[in-house]
């Protein structure tokens, strides 16, 4: 077991590991027998079988069902070539790191299953509002595209969240049309809400289920949303006791123990601030205008010290913006979320446009946004923190080839305390030689899966050779936070790196 674990961390993932275990045996003893398939040609195992055994794991439980689930597993790795079963053991373990994006799968099905690459627009709108490829592609190949066009937002299925993009705050008015509407930008946690009678589902971001993480918003939600099914977008954010005062988000993640969750919840109370309704009753709002959406949401919700509409306000001039965003600062948000309210103004699932504008800064010599970024290696420190990391390497994805291009060295911010957590958290992901998704320059003295998301804010970007591959670093970073919430996919890109550039 313990050779196991260190190759593991030299390879990277489990499916690695065994590849290369299995390729190195020339017997097997007790569970396989590769003697007769060493190469893909040699396997027994066909895909019909595969599908069908997996399907089984997946749907095994109860007494027993960790030994029968082995059991099947035993006899699909005795079926498979060293290779197959690096493969077989990523699809269950859900980390296939093959580089496909799932944009490139949705042209694929366009031109497999429609022959017209244009057909990807209807194929997209459908993933973004029920994002599971698998069962897309087995409507499409079953039914057609006529049946893509019906998928709508569901009950109990999240969709994926629009989001904000950044601009100029003096291009504010001619981005969005006059008026708009501007609303706090909280430091907490988005979270979408389905809730069908009492029955409430809290999903994240990342689109996970974490409603045992919020028992207390869960129960505020029964008691005080007026409506038996809905869907509806909101923030939760940790308050102090009085309900007076909004904490960071530093507080709200001890919020993510999975044990004494009870205790924690009288100790760290939230709120959650609502800002959006994607569905009421059987009717979808996605495709209706904000002004709509909000009006409703208005109606549903009865406000409490644990439940609260975002604080909104209509917009008509640049005076106004500023105003706004300066009292939002004062009572301590993150800065203002500006959208538009125009006809068109419809719920863009999975969209990064120009509906939604944010602002964090208007401080001249300061990055007007703050960057999220995944860990890719560190450097050890040298003198009292000689042993320990000391420097990072965070890296923006590029969606174009799937890859991560390193950005910035930082090592600023970083407390003694937070050192040790950062050191604690990235030790999960450390491998011994640069990932294949990873492009980097650097020769850092650890390497990191890319997995753990953080946020930096820093003076500027620039130019830069030292990070050639990507042609832009920043000017004095300084580490602000972990980001739990988010995944390697939801970091800030290498497109919005090159728009925030010019618009600095």
């Amino acid at each position: 077991r313990k050779r196991i674990k260190e190759i593991l961390i030299k390879q990277g993932d489990i499916g690695g590991t065994a590849e290369f275990i299995l390729s190195r045996k020339k017997k097997q003893k007790s569970l396989f027998d590769y003697d007769k398939v060493d190469e893909i040609s040699g396997s027994s195992l066909e895909i019909l079988e595969l599908y069908s055994e997996l399907k089984k794991i997946a749907l095994t439980e109860g007494v027993g069902s960790h030994d029968t689930k082995l059991g099947i597993l035993r006899g699909l790795i005795s079926k498979c070539s060293p290779l197959e079963t690096k493969y077989v053991l990523r699809i269950i373990t859900s980390t296939l790191r093959v580089g496909v994006q799932s944009t490139t799968i949705i042209e694929g099905l366009a031109l497999a299953f429609t022959g017209r690459r244009d057909n990807k627009d209807f194929i997209e709108r459908a993933y973004s509002l029920h994002p599971d490829l698998g069962e897309i592609s087995g409507i499409l190949a079953e039914q057609g595209l006529i049946e893509i066009k019906k998928i709508d937002i569901e009950y109990g299925t999240p969709i994926l969240s629009m989001l904000a993009s950044r601009e100029i705050y003096t291009e504010f008015t001619n981005r969005l049309g006059v008026p708009f509407v501007a609303e706090y930008k909280l430091d907490g946690e988005r979270l979408q809400i389905h809730k069908i009678g009492d029955t409430i589902t809290l999903f994240s971001r990342r689109l996970l289920d974490i409603s045992k993480q919020y028992p207390d918003v869960c129960k505020t939600i029964r008691e005080s949303v007026k409506a038996h099914k809905v869907i509806f977008e909101g923030e939760v954010v940790a308050m102090d006791h009085f309900y007076e005062k909004m904490l960071p988000f530093q507080v709200l993640s001890k919020r993510r123990r999975k044990f004494d969750v009870e205790d924690i919840s009288k100790e760290i109370p939230v709120c959650l601030f609502v800002f959006d309704l994607l569905k009421f009753g059987e009717e979808s709002f996605v495709d209706k205008s904000l002004s709509f959406r909000r009006k409703k949401l208005e109606e549903i919700i009865d406000e409490r010290d644990e439940l609260r509409l975002v604080k909104s306000v209509l917009i008509n001039s640049t005076e106004e913006l500023l105003s706004f965003f300066n009292t939002a600062r004062k009572e301590g948000n993150e800065g203002i979320m500006a959208k538009s309210i125009q006809e068109n103004s419809i719920y863009q699932a999975g969209n990064r446009g120009f509906s939604w504008l944010k602002l964090k800064s208007l401080e001249g010599g300061k990055l007007k946004d703050s960057v999220d970024l995944v860990l890719v290696g560190a450097f050890y420190g040298k003198g009292r923190r000689t042993g320990v990391l000391g420097t990072y390497i965070g890296a923006v994805y590029d969606q174009k080839i799937g890859k991560f291009v390193a950005f910035t060295r930082f090592f600023s911010g970083l407390t003694d305390e937070l050192s040790e957590s950062l050191s604690r958290e990235t030790a999960k992901f450390k491998v011994e030689k640069k990932p294949n998704t990873v492009i980097c320059e650097d020769t850092p003295d650890i390497w990191f899966k890319p997995e753990l998301v953080i946020e930096i804010t820093g003076d500027e970007l620039t130019k830069s050779d030292k990070f050639a591959s990507l042609g832009y670093s920043m000017r004095f970073p300084v580490f602000q936070r972990i980001r739990q919430d988010k995944g390697p996919k939801d970091i800030t890109t290498v497109q919005e790196i090159k728009e925030l550039y010019e618009t600095q």
